[in-house]
């Protein structure tokens, strides 16, 4: 991507030169609705682009992993609202599960921070009585819809459950040649 963005500056440079074009660049945050682009598997929640597995369950480790192949990461919840989107969604399709995300313990016990961005995890995301650590060994965070309500509850990062990674924001470049 980065040598095809080369390779345009390149050719935008030569026909700027021109005294016969003006080229007024622009560039915006998601995909505009007439363009009809599919990011399958990949699906608009709000503003942003998800993919929920519905199927394969991994370990925590794994789940990020498979994000990471998708040019991913394991959802970082950036605000309750957020959450909330997402429960709502997964409980609309009747889907309802737990789903890795990206939090995590295992820097600093009971310290959870989002492994995708390093910020720490906000307390009004998670279930009544959580994070506990369990038995001491939960350091990982996981979506628990529990009687239609979704948190956040840590749980042993090594059992297997769905995962939702999160797509990073994709942008439209359009240019002006006139």
């Amino acid at each position: 991507m980065i040598a095809s963005y080369t390779r345009l500056s390149a050719l935008l440079a030569i026909l700027s030169v021109s005294a016969a074009y003006q080229i007024t660049p622009n560039v915006i945050d998601g995909v505009p609705g007439y363009l009809n682009i599919s990011k399958d598997p990949f699906v608009k929640i709000g503003s942003n682009y998800y993919f929920i597995e519905r199927k394969i369950q991994k370990n925590w480790y794994a789940a990020y992993e498979s994000c990471r192949l998708m040019d991913a990461d394991l959802i970082a919840y950036e605000s309750l609202e957020e959450l909330k989107l997402i429960s709502q969604y997964l409980i609309d399709r009747k889907i309802e599960n737990s789903y890795w995300a990206s939090g995590t313990d295992l820097a600093k016990q009971g310290k959870h921070v989002w492994l995708s961005t390093g910020k720490p995890v906000a307390s009004n995301l998670w279930h009544k009585g959580e994070p506990n650590n369990q038995k001491g060994k939960e350091h990982c965070d996981h979506l628990w819809i529990n009687k239609g309500v979704g948190g956040l509850n840590d749980y042993q990062c090594n059992v297997a459950r769905l995962y939702i990674c999160k797509s990073p924001q994709p942008k439209t470049a359009s240019f002006i040649i006139w």
